[in-house]
């Protein structure tokens, strides 16, 4: 049964909240169909702060546990086929979240540890496993404000499974004046938005 996919588990999000969580199949080739279970995180704390923003797109992250049926275990080629499928599925996301002029930028590895549960760094049965990471620039308007946005898509396998993690947040108010454009250039924080969406990243089983 596909509502029998456990959901991937975060660590702590202090200021987030879940706002999806949901289980459908993104995508069938032939007699082979994928199952994903995907939980969809906010940035509350900017609402308080910044009233303007309160309707309006803003930082994001999301994890999808993608499991292959019948059970095939990952290789190169199913790999890239995920890591195809799950880009235009996350620049569909980001459209649709009122993100624009979406375009990749660059690419690398990244080690991350997976499964165990809790807080991943500090326990014994927590694996490594390397994730292909994809980083977009974006435009979004919020409140009548123009930002520049970084978003980044994770795409790792693990366990005959593969787990999607990504978000985006946005780096810098590129015009605007008056109360909702000074408070946004206060709240804006780039370095650490990065860190905290990696943190999952890192983290996500």
């Amino acid at each position: 049964m596909a509502d029998a996919l456990a959901p991937p588990t975060f660590p702590s999000l202090e200021g987030w909240v879940r706002v999806d969580d949901a289980t459908d199949r993104p995508f069938e080739l032939g007699p082979v169909s994928v199952v994903a279970r995907t939980v969809v995180y906010e940035d509350a704390a900017i609402r308080e702060r910044v009233p303007a923003a309160a309707d309006g797109p803003w930082r994001f992250l999301f994890a999808s546990r993608l499991e292959i049926r019948p059970h095939t275990p990952p290789s190169k080629a199913l790999t890239k086929l995920v890591g195809k499928r799950a880009s235009a599925g996350f620049r569909s996301r980001l459209e649709a979240r009122g993100f624009s002029d979406v375009r990749r930028v660059e690419s690398r590895t990244l080690r991350v540890r997976v499964g165990g549960g809790g807080d991943r760094d500090q326990r014994d049965d927590a694996t490594e496993a390397e994730a292909d990471v994809v980083r977009y620039a974006a435009t979004v308007e919020l409140a009548g404000v123009e930002l520049a946005a970084d978003a980044y898509l994770a795409v790792t396998p693990v366990d005959g499974e593969f787990l999607l993690t990504g978000g985006a947040y946005p780096r810098e108010v590129r015009g605007g004046d008056g109360e909702t454009a000074a408070a946004l250039r206060e709240a804006i924080d780039p370095e650490r938005f990065r860190e905290e969406l990696f943190r999952v990243i890192r983290r996500v089983g």
